[in-house]
């Protein structure tokens, strides 16, 4: 019986030494830095000297009133987040999918629809959804409207970026079988396509309704309704533990809604 030969040890490669180049660029960032420092009479004393005079201020912050949770105007306010939360996903999720559709080879009928489609994908999803609700305020006024719109062209953002990924992976088999009958292009999409990425789209539309909720609030702040509107009356006013009760509703309502739609999606995907 013969002996099993040792095995060797692959020697890992030498790594190659750093660039001069790179030296250079790192000294130079360091010492820019530096500079910036010195000239804008930035001190680590100033800090801690300006953080013990606010000792008083944060003590202030940190009280809670959650009296504020049985506020009529506030249940309202968080219902009206809601309304829009839901809306906000149903409209822009159900505008989402024929652009995702239109933004790939196998749902675009031609390259020109292709690209203006994917040209208007990249405008919405290049402009944050607290710009959209600046504009929205700007054009129709303050109130729950404006925060609608936002979240309506937020969720066309996210769900059709989303599911044109998953598009883009889908199997042709069904799709080449499809055109073999000469099925029509609509027919085509609804019997070969649209069943592939179902699953994954009405995940992407529950993940997009947290991302609603989350941003509800914030769009609150600019004056597009919902809870946010609430927050900022009480923060301008100075009344911080009302401000804080709500952030906690507000918190333990957003885990409630992130567990049921992580199990949901789970069993869709």
């Amino acid at each position: 019986m013969s002996a099993t030969a040792p095995s060797r040890r692959v020697a890992r490669p030498d790594e190659p030494p750093p660039s001069r180049f790179g030296v250079a660029m790192g000294v130079l960032f360091v010492v820019m830095t530096a500079l910036s420092v010195v000239s804008t009479g930035f001190s680590l004393d100033g800090i801690i000297e300006d953080l013990g005079r606010r000792n008083d201020s944060i003590s202030g912050l940190l009280n809670i009133d959650l009296s504020v949770i049985t506020s009529t105007r506030t249940l309202t306010a968080f219902v009206e987040t809601l309304q829009m939360a839901v809306v906000g996903t149903i409209i822009g999720g159900a505008a989402a999918l024929p652009l995702a559709l239109a933004s790939t080879e196998v749902g675009a009928r031609t390259t020109t629809v292709r690209w203006l489609v994917r040209a208007f994908n990249n405008v919405v999803r290049a402009i944050p959804d607290i710009l959209w609700a600046l504009l929205f305020v700007a054009m129709v006024g303050i109130g729950v409207l404006p925060g609608l719109l936002a979240l309506v062209f937020f969720s066309i953002a996210v769900t059709t970026k989303l599911t044109s990924d998953v598009l883009d992976g889908i199997d042709l088999g069904p799709v080449e079988a499809a055109d073999a009958t000469g099925a029509a292009h609509v027919a085509k999409l609804r019997t070969a396509v649209v069943p592939q990425i179902l699953p994954a789209y009405s995940s992407f539309l529950l993940y997009n309704f947290e991302l609603n909720l989350r941003a509800s609030a914030v769009l609150g702040l600019v004056g597009a309704g919902g809870i946010g509107t609430r927050i900022e009356f009480y923060r301008s006013a100075g009344r911080w533990p009302e401000v804080w009760g709500i952030i906690v509703l507000f918190f333990a309502i957003t885990f409630v809604v992130e567990r049921l739609s992580i199990m949901f999606r789970r069993r869709l995907v």
